[in-house]
């Protein structure tokens, strides 16, 4: 489900006629469009430290492939659940000037992609109870962000018409309604600004995000 609307702004620039020729406006249209996110990517660590660097690899694979082993169990494909990262680590101590070897760190980072938004919070109880000890971000966005951001431009083109039309008019001018130009001052939007959450229990509201569409149109007076 989604809303729209087109927000108040009020930007413009007039310029005089000069020698009785025709003179131009240049309007600010904006159009916002806001949307339910449909998509969530989460993403979860497992780190082990050990004095042994094999034993904190073999760790680390027995808790990741216990986490593994529960996204499956509710449900997550595990074509939507992909390694972004992996490092193994020493870890020093520095005394009197000295560097001294404390062990090792394993740290295994994945990231899952899902689009049942009401089974977040369950998803990460689960995980956080059987292997993962970290959850570093949230992500929210949308199914092709591209649809909804050129709904948006509709809405700016019509905002910005809008007000060049109330303009002339308090101007007692006629205003031509194809504009001579339009420049496009935002850019397409791709995935949402992630949201991150410190966890300490579900459930977990991913919140409406909005996209945003301005346009400067210059119209013949």
């Amino acid at each position: 489900m989604y809303y729209t609307y087109g927000p108040p702004n009020y930007g413009h620039r007039m310029y005089e006629r000069q020698n009785n020729q025709q003179g131009t406006i240049t309007i600010t249209g904006v159009g916002t469009v806001i949307v339910s996110p449909s998509i969530a990517r989460i993403q979860l660590v497992v780190s082990t430290i050990n004095s042994s660097l094999e034993e904190a690899q073999r760790e680390n694979t027995e808790r990741m492939n216990q986490a593994l082993d529960t996204l499956q169990q509710i449900g997550v494909p595990r074509e939507q659940i992909q390694t972004t990262s992996f490092s193994a680590r020493p870890i020093y101590n520095y005394q009197d000037g000295n560097q001294i070897l404390q062990g090792y760190e394993v740290r295994n980072e994945i990231t899952v992609v899902t689009d049942d938004m009401d089974r977040i919070g369950e998803m990460i109880d689960r995980v956080t109870e059987n292997g993962v000890n970290e959850v570093v971000s949230i992500e929210f966005s949308v199914d092709n962000p591209e649809n909804f951001y050129l709904e948006a431009l509709s809405f700016a083109l019509t905002d910005a018409k809008r007000k060049a039309e109330s303009l002339a008019e308090q101007l007692g001018a006629n205003l031509t309604p194809v504009p001579l130009k339009i420049n496009e001052q935002t850019a397409s939007p791709g995935v949402g600004p992630a949201q991150v959450f410190k966890m300490v229990s579900t459930p977990i509201e991913p919140g409406n995000q909005s996209i945003e569409a301005r346009l400067e149109v210059v119209y013949q007076l």
